[in-house]
């Protein structure tokens, strides 16, 4: 009689329960609505049933993948800070191969992070009354970095720095901007840049 019993409870055990992947499907939401609804049914009832969701629900948690970057992946922004103009900050940097002639107040130092930036403001000599940039880019890899121009949240212009880290901007009205240099996993940001 136990052998039948045994037999009978192994042939029997969770007729009426649906299939693990049927289960499954249900708990993602990938059933239609009328199956759905008798799963649903079923489940509210179904100590086993609801045993095997929970089941579900932890390897499913144990076993994601996350949307969200890691820290290396993240970009890093930083805000670039003004150095104070002077000896100290060239010996830092060096005297920039761009500096004109002429110029006493000499080129804008700016560090942002691992990055150092300078920024020398002229006279754009072939637009009477404008400004030109010329900037240069140190302590980063400048490969695919773009420098952007900002003026009330518009960009009015943006150039690709070179292999050495330069780039210009020509043709500027005079005012206060801001300066973006992003590449792709860096954005450095140089705020109330008055030229």
């Amino acid at each position: 009689m136990a052998h039948i019993d045994d037999s009978l409870k192994a042939a029997l055990y969770r007729i009426t329960c649906p299939d693990s992947a049927t289960l499954g499907n249900f708990h993602l939401g990938l059933l239609p609505e009328d199956a759905a609804k008798l799963i649903a049914d079923h489940v509210a009832i179904c100590p086993h049933c609801i045993r095997e969701i929970n089941q579900l629900e932890a390897f499913l948690a144990e076993t994601a993948v996350s949307l969200e970057p890691s820290t290396v992946e993240r970009i890093k922004v930083w805000i670039a800070k003004r150095l104070p103009s002077g000896g100290q900050t060239r010996s830092i940097l060096g005297t920039p191969a761009f500096a004109m002639r002429g110029n006493d107040t000499g080129p804008l130092m700016y560090e942002a992070g691992d990055a150092q930036l300078s920024l020398e403001v002229q006279d754009d000599p072939e637009h009477l009354g404008r400004k030109s940039i010329l900037g240069l880019v140190l302590g980063i890899e400048t490969e695919a970095v773009a420098a952007r121009l900002i003026k009330e949240e518009v960009v009015i212009t943006a150039v690709t720095l070179d292999d050495l880290g330069n780039f210009s901007f020509t043709d500027l009205e005079p005012g206060t901007y801001e300066l973006t240099l992003s590449g792709k996993d860096i954005e450095i940001h140089a705020q109330d840049l008055l030229i």
